[in-house]
């Protein structure tokens, strides 16, 4: 068991849970959008978020461990990120600049891939991360990955708050 690793990740919950929960939950409730800094605080969760990988599979940045030697499943982890790069594209495509910043709020957009998930840019990236994880399979790498799905809940959370009301 990498303990440092644990012990970020236990941070990065508590720090995460923060964010979503208290700062941008009061921002949405106050301003009925997003500052410029809880976007950024956005922006920098799902950043450590992407570098806490290096602390579960123990290697140095930017470099990552070799793909397994099984073409198969290095196939198969391959088709699962394109689709995920595929899907975060299309949702953000769909979804614009002023809504992704938070900045046009005026209606749901319910067409396209939003008919299937309010969040689909969560779900693309989401496959895209779980890509990695099957690629490089460990406990550690499998915790990396739950800890995204956390994240998620807290933002989820705090967003459909907001549009419910």
């Amino acid at each position: 068991m990498n303990i440092k690793f644990l012990l970020l990740s236990v941070i990065f919950v508590i720090f995460s849970y923060y964010i979503f929960r208290h700062i941008i939950k009061k921002d949405y409730k106050k301003r009925m959008r997003l500052s410029v800094t809880s976007y950024l605080l956005e922006i920098l969760v799902f950043g450590m978020h992407a570098n806490l990988i290096y602390g579960a599979l123990q290697t140095k940045y930017p470099y990552l461990p070799p793909f397994p030697h099984n073409k198969l499943h290095t196939l198969f982890s391959g088709i699962l990120f394109a689709s995920g790069a595929l899907i975060l594209l299309l949702s953000w495509l769909k979804l614009g600049t002023q809504r992704s910043l938070g900045i046009d709020n005026n209606n749901l957009i319910t067409g396209g891939l939003y008919q299937y998930s309010r969040n689909p840019q969560l779900v693309g990236y989401g496959f895209m991360l779980a890509a990695v994880t099957i690629t490089y399979i460990t406990l550690m790498v499998f915790i990396w990955f739950l800890l995204y799905i956390i994240v998620c809940v807290f933002m989820i959370q705090s967003e459909e708050e907001f549009l419910i009301k």
